[in-house]
C-alpha cells in the first residue's frame, strides 16, 4: 500500500471526526490531537481511535486542537476531568523538548500527566545534495573542513531534532554548521537538491524517496540501529559519532487519572498498535510501531528531556 492509498483510506474518518455515532458522555473517549487535521499524526490517531472502539466497546472521537505550535491543545488535556475519558496523542516535541525551548509553556509535561504508551517512533536523517558532492559521512566533513564558510544545512523549524542533531554533530566532528530553517521540509529539501544548500535534516521518511532516486544521498540515521527502511545507510553511531535521537508519538492522559483506568487503555492500545492493519499502514509511511508499557513511555520521557535539554540550552534556543 503506498501512501496515497493510505491516506484515502482513512479520509472519511478525518472528514467525520466522530468514530462510531453518538454516544453518552461517559461511554465517549476523546482523544485529542494539538495540530490541525489531515498530518501523519493526526491520520495515525484516527486510525488508532478507531481500533478503540471496537476493543473498548464505546464512542471514541479524535478533537483537533491546533494552536501555539501545540501548547493549547496539551494544556487542554491537562486540565480536563481526569476520568479516563480524555486522552493526549501528541508528537515528542511538545512533552520533551518545549519545556525547554519555550519559556511561556502553560503545563507542566511531567506533573500534569500520566504516561499511558508510546505508539510509533521514527528516526531522523542528514542527507548531501549535489553541491558537495560527497557520497559518504567522510566525505562531508573533510569537505566542510575545505569550505567552512559553506556549512549550511536545510531544517524545518529550529529547535527540533533536525536542528538539533546536526549541532551536536558538528561538535563531535569539529566542523562549522549553521542552520537555515525554512517553512517546512519541503523547500528544504528543495534547497539541498537545487544546489542551494550541502545539507539537509530531517525526518527519515522524508529523505529515503529522493535518497532512493538519487536526488538526495543519505549519509547518516539517527537511530541507535540501522533503520528497516534504509538499512544501506550507516547509523552516527557506528561511524564514531555520539548522535544518536529518535522521535516519537506518545500518548497521555491527566496526571489525576485512576491507574487502573491508564492500565485499561494501556492494554487496549498496545492491542490496536500491535493489530496487523496499524502496523502495515504505519510502516507505508516509514514509522516503527512500539506499544510500550506506561512506566517505559515515563522513561523515555525523561530521558529524552535529560538528553536534549543542554543541548538546546547550549544553542542558545532556551526560552524563545
Amino acid at each position: 500500500m503506498d501512501r496515497r492509498h493510505f491516506m484515502a483510506g482513512v479520509a472519511s474518518a478525518a472528514a467525520g471526526g466522530v468514530l462510531g455515532g453518538q454516544a453518552h458522555a461517559a461511554d465517549l473517549l476523546k482523544i485529542v490531537y494539538p495540530y490541525a487535521p489531515g498530518s501523519g499524526g493526526d491520520i495515525l490517531v484516527r486510525l488508532l481511535a478507531d481500533e478503540l472502539q471496537k476493543k473498548l466497546g464505546m464512542s471514541a472521537i479524535v478533537e483537533n486542537k491546533p494552536g501555539a505550535s501545540g501548547r493549547i491543545g496539551v494544556r487542554d488535556v491537562a486540565h480536563a476531568a481526569p476520568d479516563g475519558n480524555t486522552l493526549l496523542f501528541t508528537p515528542f516535541g511538545t512533552m520533551v523538548l518545549f519545556p525547554t525551548a519555550f519559556k511561556d509553556v502553560p503545563y507542566d509535561a511531567f506533573k500534569d500527566f500520566k504516561p499511558v504508551t508510546q505508539a510509533v517512533a521514527y528516526d531522523f536523517g542528514l542527507a548531501a545534495g549535489p553541491m558537495s558532492g560527497a557520497k559518504t559521512l567522510k566525505d562531508m566533513v573533510e569537505w566542510l573542513k575545505k569550505n567552512p564558510d559553506k556549512g549550511n544545512y536545510g531544517v524545518p523549524g529550529l529547535g527540533a531534532l533536525p536542528d538539533l542533531l546536526p549541532r551536536k554533530f558538528a561538535a563531535e566532528a569539529g566542523v562549522k554548521l549553521q542552520p537555515i530553517a525554512y517553512k517546512g521540509t519541503a523547500p528544504a529539501l528543495t534547497a539541498a537538491m537545487g544546489g542551494q544548500l550541502p545539507l539537509v535534516c530531517g525526518v527519515l521518511g522524508d529523505l529515503i524517496v529522493q535518497h532512493k532516486a538519487g536526488a538526495l544521498q543519505l549519509l547518516a540515521v539517527s537511530g541507535a540501529e540501522r533503520s528497516p527502511y534504509a538499512p544501506d545507510v550507516p547509523t552516527f553511531k557506528e561511524l564514531g559519532y555520539d548522535v544518536v535521537g529518535s522521535g516519537w508519538y506518545g500518548i497521555f492522559a491527566p496526571a489525576k487519572t485512576p491507574d487502573e483506568a491508564v492500565a485499561k487503555m494501556n492494554k487496549a492500545l498496545v492491542e490496536a498498535i500491535r493489530s496487523e492493519e496499524f502496523q502495515q499502514r504505519a510502516k507505508t509511511v516509514y514509522l516503527q510501531p512500539t506499544g510500550t508499557s506506561a512506566a517505559e513511555l515515563g522513561k523515555i520521557q525523561r530521558t529524552d528531556y535529560e538528553k536534549w535539554k543542554p543541548v538546546i540550552e547550549a544553542a542558545g534556543l532556551a526560552g524563545k
